[in-house]
């Protein structure tokens, strides 16, 4: 910088070191001016001293004459700061700021570019889609077993799992066509399975249909196959218990539940017994000597029936195998014991054969008086998975209070046509109508003539009573083309309701069809002539209910799945194509 670019005190300051104008001059002399120059007056304090002279091109001379007034401006950097704050800055430092600060830009700037890039990679990738595995809607009946028996007013507990892709969000039961209970919540038991209690009570007893439906979150319906349970009447009363029982006829004992188990010895009319245990159908009784006894064969209070644990039985007996023959010495024909030994043979019992792997299994169900007592009408259930077609025949005979009493059976022999799960109805006339309660033994196939899966739970007891004045209904019906008929007969009271339902039920498929009013007077009968035919299954079950009592039911076959030959004509009506056995196969004239 040269000297006259550099800035220097306002002409009014004085200079410590110079001549002041103030100052006296010397005697004899004029004041002088002050003087800025060192030579003159000493070093000026604030006045650096000259730097070396160098030689400043044009432009920088420029620049710094230019930038002079701004060092020579007042409260730059503060007050006063124009002369003694002023200091050089150096090009090189002012470039240096510049670069790092365009740097840092530039950085900031890749970073920013580069983090937007990574979103937006992240953002274009399609999310990943879970596998989805393809899942069959399936639903059952845990609890009940089919063919559960229980009393009027007992509790009915239904246990339902359900399989499903969806969420299940609602489960609903209904018994014979009718809703029962439903439930808006299941349990998710493992994957993709959902599980739900129902329950449901009886006021009358009779056979029924239980189904459950299941509703997915989308709406989707998913049914289980129909199970049907048996409800018999509750005793009226429950007598004390007791553990003992009385002999009413001669019996053998047994070393187990069966016939096929050996004979233990034999029991006497009279003698009483202690009872410790009883097999599940409550057939077979176990004494505390533990060999075995038929309940037909003892006078038990059903009470105490009821209070006795069930027992399993023991495993069956082996087969007894056959001896080789024996030889035997007979002798020559002298007598001297030395012939050709003679074989014989030795007799032994042929073991009863075991029931047919398609063999049906028959249990009474149901016992109710009709008709003022004139009429015992009968309900048996085959409980098997398999079908039937043939002559059966039912017992039935009155317990006597004496055990001394003799009652006279009566048999009644049908040919019936039914399907697994299927009932059937039999309808006894009783001379003289009974008046009061009384206990009557039903025993299907008395004489074991029908090879059964299970012949143990042939025989049960019921109490019937009476009934009331009232009507008296029963039910008919035939197929005549793609149309079910139902006739509707009342040999009591007048009927007037505006509750009656006719449930029409196959394997698989339940119908109602409501009739409301439904009025049938005395020794009159309604028809019902506009009902499809379901087009599956072989046999059509229709049960009536008046006001949610089910009156009764009656069953046809379905002539739109019967395999029938094309010149054979359809049947006209279910009492003619149901009742027959199965066709012999031709075997020609003997060649």
């Amino acid at each position: 910088m040269s000297e006259q670019d550099r800035p220097g005190p306002p002409d009014d300051e004085p200079l410590i070191g110079g001549t002041s104008s103030g100052t006296p001059p010397p005697a004899g002399g004029s004041p002088s001016p002050p003087s800025r120059d060192p030579g003159e007056g000493g070093r000026v304090i604030g006045v650096p001293p000259d730097p070396e002279p160098r030689t400043v091109d044009p432009w920088e001379s420029q620049h710094l004459r230019r930038s002079t007034p701004d060092l020579r401006t007042y409260g730059r950097d503060g007050p006063r700061a124009g002369y003694y704050g002023a200091t050089r800055r150096s090009l090189g430092r002012t470039a240096a700021a510049y670069f790092f600060t365009i740097a840092a830009l530039v950085i900031g700037g890749i970073l920013i570019f580069l983090l937007f890039r990574v979103l937006n990679d992240n953002g274009d990738e399609p999310p990943v889609e879970p596998t989805v595995v393809a899942v069959t809607p399936e639903a059952r009946i845990e609890t009940p077993s089919p063919g559960q028996r229980l009393t009027v007013d007992e509790e009915l507990t239904v246990i339902v799992s359900v399989v499903s892709g969806e969420d299940i969000v609602r489960f609903e039961l209904l018994i014979t066509g009718i809703t029962k209970d439903q439930v808006f919540t299941s349990r998710v038991t493992a994957e993709n399975t959902y599980a739900a209690v129902l329950t449901a009570r009886f006021e009358a007893a009779g056979v029924y249909d239980l189904v459950v439906l299941a509703y997915t979150a989308g709406g989707d319906e998913i049914q289980t196959d129909p199970i049907q349970v048996v409800v018999v009447p509750s005793p009226e009363e429950t007598p004390e218990p007791s553990t003992t029982a009385l002999v009413v006829g001669v019996t053998e004992l047994r070393t187990g539940p069966s016939g096929e188990y050996n004979q233990a010895g034999t029991l006497e009319p009279g003698q009483v017994i202690t009872v410790t245990g009883r097999t599940r159908d409550q057939q077979w009784l176990q004494l505390e000597n533990g060999l075995w006894v038929r309940l037909n064969a003892v006078d038990i209070d059903p009470g105490d029936l009821a209070d006795l644990p069930d027992v399993d039985a023991p495993p069956p007996p082996s087969p007894t195998p056959t001896p080789p023959p024996t030889p035997v010495d007979t002798g020559d024909s002298e007598g001297n014991g030395d012939g050709e030994p003679e074989t014989t043979t030795t007799a032994t019992a042929t073991p009863t054969s075991t029931a047919p792997l398609n063999a049906p299994d028959f249990i009474p169900t149901n016992a109710v008086l009709l008709d003022r007592g004139a009429t015992l009408r009968v309900t048996i259930t085959n409980t098997s998975t398999n079908s039937f077609s043939g002559a059966i025949v039912v017992r039935v005979e009155e317990v006597p209070d004496d055990p001394d009493e003799v009652a006279t059976p009566i048999e009644l022999a049908e040919n019936l046509s039914m399907e697994p799960n299927d009932t059937a109805a039999l309808n006894f006339t009783i001379d003289p109508p009974v008046t009061e309660q009384i206990t009557v033994r039903v025993t299907v196939d008395p004489d074991d003539a029908v090879a059964e899966s299970s012949e143990d739970n042939n025989q049960v007891d019921f109490i019937v009573v009476p009934p009331f004045a009232g009507p008296d209904l029963s039910l008919a019906a035939v197929v005549s083309g793609d149309v079910l008929r139902v006739t509707i007969a009342n040999a009591g009271d007048p009927l007037s309701t505006n509750d009656a339902r006719l449930v029409i039920s196959v394997p698989g498929e339940t119908t109602t069809r409501t009739i409301s009013p439904l009025a049938i007077g005395e020794g009159e009968s309604v028809e019902i002539d506009d009902i499809a035919v379901p087009q599956t299954g072989e046999a059509i079950r229709i049960t009536l209910f008046i006001d949610g009592v089910n009156e009764g039911s009656t069953s046809v076959p379905n002539p739109n799945v019967v395999d029938i030959p094309p010149e054979t004509p359809t049947p006209d009506t279910g009492e003619e194509s149901g009742v027959e056995g199965p066709e012999e196969p031709d075997l020609g004239d003997g060649s």
